[in-house]
Order: structure tokens, then C-alpha cells, then sequence
């Protein structure tokens, strides 16, 4: 009963609507006018007729300008130019060749200079050196010393035969307050001669006592007497003793 109720509604609304809907389309269609084009109905022939352009005319000349040329300047002639060029060149060398001699002659100069110095500077050395050797050079009677201490504490072999032809070479450093530090037997003799490496054994012994081994020695020479080799000869030891 309800629903049925409802559909009568919507169907009365929508006939209502149909009908404003139709009323006011066709009160549109009566209040709309029509406005006339007019139309012009023109005849088209068959054949165009179009006018020819004449072309007699004849274009007139224009008179043309030509312009005069301009003068050229005037030029040296080539020679001249050239010549100028060779003397520039010419003083150039020239002059080069004028400072590499005056370079060449001063390095001349100074090389003869240093050469002379230089020889010199040598010869001066040479005499200081010489001058040096000779003052610091241990002297025989220097030598005789040292060699008379150890003498006091050396005794060679007696009853040999050949005793004036024994020598024993030791080879000595010392340090510089005079004390032997190392002693070399370097030869003299043949050590399978019983006699000979007697007196070589001795010769040992004696630069190692305590009482011969502080040598007294010139303290400005060290450098010559630092190492130092004895000859032990009898005969010389013997001499010295005296």
C-alpha cells in the first residue's frame, strides 16, 4: 500500500515536468524569426578575357661612372733596399765578431790568471808540506832513542856463530802517550833457526816489559812515530847500552 503510494507520486511529478518541458519548447518555435539572404545570380561566359600587357616600353640606359684610377706611389728601387739590408747585416756581424773576441780574450786572460795562481797556490803548498815533513819527521838521533829504551830490556842469545848477522823487524803502534799497543814480528830471520827465534822471542818480550813499554817520544810528531819499525841488531842494541 505504501510503495504503491509512493509510484502515484513520481508518476504525477513527472507528467508535470513533461509538460512545462513541452509548453515552453513550442512557445520558443513561435517567437523565432527568419532573416532573408539575398542572393545575386550572375552569368559566367564561356571565354576569359583578360587585357595583354604591352611591353613596348623600352628601358632607358643609365650612364654608368667608372671612376678614375688612383696614382701609385712611387718606390724604391729594389737594389737600394737590398743594400741597405747587406749593411745592417755587415755591422751586425761585425759587431758579434768584435764582443766573442773581446769574450774569447778575457777568457784567455783568466785562464792564464787561475794557471798562474794555480801554480802557485801549488809551489806554496809543496813547501808548506815539505816544510811540515821535515819538522815532523822523526830523526836518526830520535830513532836511537826510542831504540835504546827497549835496548835496556832486550838480551839477545849468546854463543851463536853468526850473531853480527841477526836482525829481528818488529813492527810497533803506539798511542800518544808513548805506550806500545800492538807489536808484529815481520821477519829477519828463519823462525826453525832454534837461535833466531831465540833472540826474536826475546825482542817480543822486551816491547812488552812494563818498564820499556812507555816509549818517551815527541809529542808533535805522533804522526810520524804512531807506527814505527825496529830493527833488534846485537851489535846496535849492544852499542846503545854503552
Amino acid at each position: 500500500m505504501f510503495f504503491g503510494f509512493i509510484k502515484s507520486i513520481f508518476f504525477h511529478i513527472s507528467v508535470i515536468f513533461s509538460f512545462f518541458f513541452f509548453v515552453n519548447f513550442f512557445n520558443l518555435n513561435r517567437n523565432q524569426t527568419y532573416t532573408e539572404i539575398p542572393i545575386e545570380i550572375v552569368e559566367i561566359s564561356r571565354e576569359t578575357t583578360v587585357k595583354k600587357i604591352s611591353k613596348n616600353k623600352v628601358e632607358e640606359k643609365k650612364p654608368t661612372f667608372v671612376p678614375p684610377k688612383p696614382k701609385s706611389k712611387p718606390r724604391l728601387p729594389e737594389f737600394s733596399e737590398k743594400k741597405i739590408i747587406k749593411k745592417k747585416i755587415k755591422k751586425k756581424k761585425e759587431v758579434k765578431e768584435d764582443r766573442l773576441a773581446s769574450i774569447l780574450k778575457s777568457i784567455e786572460n783568466i785562464s792564464i790568471d787561475k794557471n798562474k795562481t794555480d801554480s802557485e797556490d801549488k809551489k806554496e803548498t809543496e813547501k808548506i808540506i815539505k816544510s811540515k815533513i821535515s819538522s815532523d819527521k822523526v830523526s836518526i838521533s830520535e830513532k836511537d832513542l826510542i831504540r835504546r829504551q827497549f835496548a835496556s830490556c832486550w838480551n839477545p842469545p849468546s854463543g851463536s856463530k853468526n850473531i853480527d848477522k841477526l836482525q829481528v823487524l818488529i813492527k810497533l803502534t803506539l798511542n800518544e802517550e808513548g805506550n806500545v799497543v800492538n807489536a808484529k814480528l815481520i821477519g829477519g830471520g828463519n823462525m826453525n833457526d832454534p837461535f833466531y827465534r831465540s833472540a826474536a822471542e826475546r825482542a817480543m818480550r822486551a816491547v812488552r816489559h812494563p818498564s820499556c813499554k812507555k816509549v818517551k817520544v815527541p809529542s808533535k810528531k805522533y804522526e810520524s812515530w804512531k807506527n814505527m819499525t825496529l830493527n833488534f841488531d846485537p851489535i846496535i842494541m849492544q852499542g846503545l847500552k854503552q
